[in-house]
């Protein structure tokens, strides 16, 4: 008879704390939309970096062209930007990307500490023209998050 009550007595118990504890209301959902995001924005990535990397993981387009095209452009030479050859110390990476059997090169600019893809974009070219086209459409791109450095205040 004693097992019999104990039995009851816990099963009692057990019954009245799972309850409890499935009805009582979470904040998780809250919580994620009241906290900040930790991570910065795309626009705040792109406006702090100071220096990129570029790799190439294709036989038509060279890195080396890519990081002349991108030093020839006054807007990057304006933001004070710089094309390093080590990996580990840039602050955006720039990744191309050759679609097999096509003149279709696709390319990311990631925030290497982040992994934040800041910017991605397609260029289609023909004629060894790709790296020019990158550059402006990067360059172009960064306008958007960091001004256009030569416009004039407007008065």
């Amino acid at each position: 008879m004693r097992k019999i009550i104990g039995f009851l007595l816990l099963m009692t118990a057990f019954v009245t704390a799972v309850p409890a504890q499935t009805m009582t209301p979470t904040n998780d959902a809250k919580d994620d939309k009241s906290e900040p995001s930790s991570l910065p924005t795309n626009k705040e990535l792109v406006s702090r970096a100071r220096s990129v990397y570029v790799e190439s993981d294709t036989f038509y387009m060279k890195r080396e062209h890519l990081e002349s095209s991108l030093l020839g452009r006054k807007e990057f030479i304006a933001w004070d930007m710089r094309v390093t050859e080590e990996k580990n110390l840039a602050d955006l990476l720039i990744t191309v990307k050759r679609v097999p059997f096509s003149n279709h090169f696709n390319y990311t600019v990631t925030h290497r500490t982040t992994q934040t893809t800041v910017m991605a974009g397609k260029v289609d070219s023909l004629a060894g023209r790709v790296y020019g086209l990158i550059a402006d459409e990067i360059v172009h791109k960064m306008k958007e998050f960091r001004g256009d450095p030569f416009a004039k205040p407007k008065a």
